[in-house]
Order: structure tokens, then sequence, then C-alpha cells
């Protein structure tokens, strides 16, 4: 396997690290990406799929940047990765943001454990508040928050958890497997995120 080498640290809660990505974790991510595996079902399957090309040019782009030190950056880093803190050179999630809208710095986060033999455990509760507690610590955001659907529970009991907010529910918005479910935002401000206190977020 692969070593990955001093990668930058975003946090750990409950067993869980997310770090930086390294070029070491790019052939797990292609393989992750593949349109065959299980995760594809649960996070956004109302969404075309990647084809191979287009997996390759992302997974390019991603090791050019981490080459050329234009990843490593930014502030925040739009993209790290989910490990464990027993194993923190394999991958076994990620973790993203993307504008929503960047003239008011509002920002809407993405989450996916990829392996379906290890969910339930916690991690995306415990990825979903480094990622969270990092990009409240590293920009102005007065908000963050993500968009899921009704079918995906899991997700839906990760923001729960967390103290989020279900912000809107657009019913029957999404067709999946030929059933409609609602599309949900889970949102949180700033002054309820630091309201919470020191609820195990060590960085």
């Amino acid at each position: 396997m692969d070593k990955v080498d001093a990668a930058e640290v975003i946090g750990e809660r409950g067993g869980i690290r997310v770090r930086a990505f390294e070029r070491a974790d790019i052939d797990t991510y292609r393989r992750w990406l593949q349109p065959d595996q299980e995760w594809h079902r649960w996070d956004g399957p109302y969404f075309p799929k990647l084809d191979g090309p287009q997996i390759d040019a992302v997974c390019a782009r991603l090791s050019g940047a981490i080459e050329d030190g234009s990843y490593a950056a930014q502030r925040p880093l739009t993209r790290a990765v989910i490990a464990t803190t027993a194993d923190p050179t394999t991958m076994i999630g990620s973790v993203s943001w993307h504008w929503e809208s960047e003239e008011s710095d509002w920002r809407r986060m993405g989450l996916t454990v990829y392996d379906p033999s290890i969910r339930g455990r916690g991690i995306g509760t415990n990825a979903l508040a480094v990622w969270t507690d990092y990009l409240f610590r590293t920009t102005a955001a007065v908000r963050l928050d993500y968009s899921t659907w009704s079918g995906n529970e899991r997700m839906l009991a990760v923001g729960r958890r967390l103290g989020f907010t279900e912000e809107a529910r657009f019913r029957d918005a999404r067709e999946v497997r030929g059933r409609r479910y609602d599309s949900v935002v889970m949102g949180v401000l700033r002054r309820e995120w630091e309201a919470r206190g020191e609820q195990a977020v060590t960085s």
C-alpha cells in the first residue's frame, strides 16, 4: 500500500481523521469514483455518474494541483480525505465544499463514506463535525449547509446529531429508482456552532 507522508491534518474526532489529499491517494480515489461503487446509490443518485474519461480528468487535475502546490495553497481546502486515526493512510471517504453564493460567502458542504461495510459507526458524523469546524475556523462564513434527499436517512441523522436545522424541504423534487423523494437542505449558523462549545472537535 502506498504511504501518505506529512499530509496536513485538518482535525480528528472519535477516531476519525480528516486530512489533506496526497498523491498516494489518487489511485484509491479513482477506484472509489467508479460508477459501479455502491455509495452512488445514496450520494446524489439523481445526478449523472462520471464515466471513465471524466474520472481520469478529475484525478489528473487533483494530482496536478497536489504536484504544483496549488492544492495545499488553498485556504480553505476545497476537498479532503476521511481516514481513521488507526490507519491514516487509507482513504475511507471524502469531504468537500463548493460555492452556493460566493457573493455572500455561502458554502455548501459534501460528505461521502465510500465503503458500505463501515457505515453506521459515526464516521460521517465525526468527519462532518471536523469539516464544519475547519470551515468556520478558516473563513468568515456566517452559515454552512449541505443538501441531501429524504431517502438518505443516515445523512439526515448526521445533521441532526450535530445540531443542524432542516432549513428547506422541496417535496417530491428527486426521483430515485422509480420513486419520488424530497430534496432536503440541512444548515447551521456560525453562532449556533460556536454555542456548542468544546464538543469533542480537536485539531
